[in-house]
């Protein structure tokens, strides 16, 4: 319990991960799929055929079509009363991930749970967001639809390096702290024996 509270997730930006990455570039392809098929993208396979190989293939550490769930068509959210977004894939479980914050970006956190959505623009620009699961949870009852079925695949990599590093460093921390009050209890202690003797 000590150990999971001490790689507790950071409020910050997130920062260039595979997965970051592998979804703009995804976007890209729905965007180019969709001006050159004339058409939105039915399944993974049509962006398969773009990019001439299975996008697992070109993005082992995120595994597209395995993590997330494809919407044709796609899911409208409504977000507020007068603003709603149209969810072409959707991470399938709740994922942490990693982030930046403090000393200008240069400390690795985490922050989750919460889901990628892969969404199209209504000029017909795809972008990605990410929501935390809570926001999930409120918004999506809403499209009237189950969420996706959960997929058995394991934390991603970059995230358990991450982990480790973030517990290691807590570890080293705290462990300093508790060396320094030792130290100045034995200082403490020492002195009260010097002004007895």
């Amino acid at each position: 319990m000590v150990l999971l509270l001490l790689v507790i997730p950071a409020a910050a930006w997130t920062s260039r991960t595979a997965e970051v990455q592998a979804l703009g570039n995804i976007a890209t392809l729905c965007k180019f799929h969709e001006m050159d098929k004339g058409r939105k993208i039915g399944s993974w396979k049509d962006l398969d055929d773009v990019w001439g190989k299975p996008l697992d293939e070109v993005y082992p550490l995120v595994l597209p079509t395995r993590r997330y769930e494809l919407f044709s068509p796609p899911v409208e959210l409504p977000l507020h009363e007068k603003l709603s977004m149209q969810i072409v894939a959707m991470t399938r479980k709740p994922m942490w991930e990693t982030t930046r914050k403090g000393n200008m970006g240069r400390t690795m956190a985490l922050k989750g749970p919460g889901r990628y959505v892969l969404y199209r623009e209504p000029d017909g620009d795809y972008r990605t967001r990410w929501f935390d699961e809570s926001e999930v949870q409120r918004l999506w009852p809403r499209t009237g639809r189950a969420l996706p079925v959960p997929d058995d695949e394991p934390e991603r990599p970059w995230v358990t390096k991450a982990r480790t590093e973030i517990l290691w460093k807590r570890i080293g921390l705290v462990s300093l702290v508790v060396l320094l009050i030792g130290w100045l209890a034995g200082r403490v202690i020492w002195r009260r024996k010097q002004a007895i003797a």
